[in-house]
């Protein structure tokens, strides 16, 4: 009889976001290594 009950906030939208970012820096990171290898085999 009042409020139905919820999940605390736990500021999950902050981890997700970091991880991402992270996902990314280490795709254009591994990216960028392969050509540089590339490039130093010519």
């Amino acid at each position: 009889p009042g409020n139905p009950p919820h999940l605390a906030e736990t500021g999950s939208a902050g981890v997700l976001a970091a991880s991402a970012a992270g996902a990314v820096m280490i795709t254009g990171g591994a990216m960028l290594y392969r050509r540089g290898r590339l490039a130093a085999r010519r």
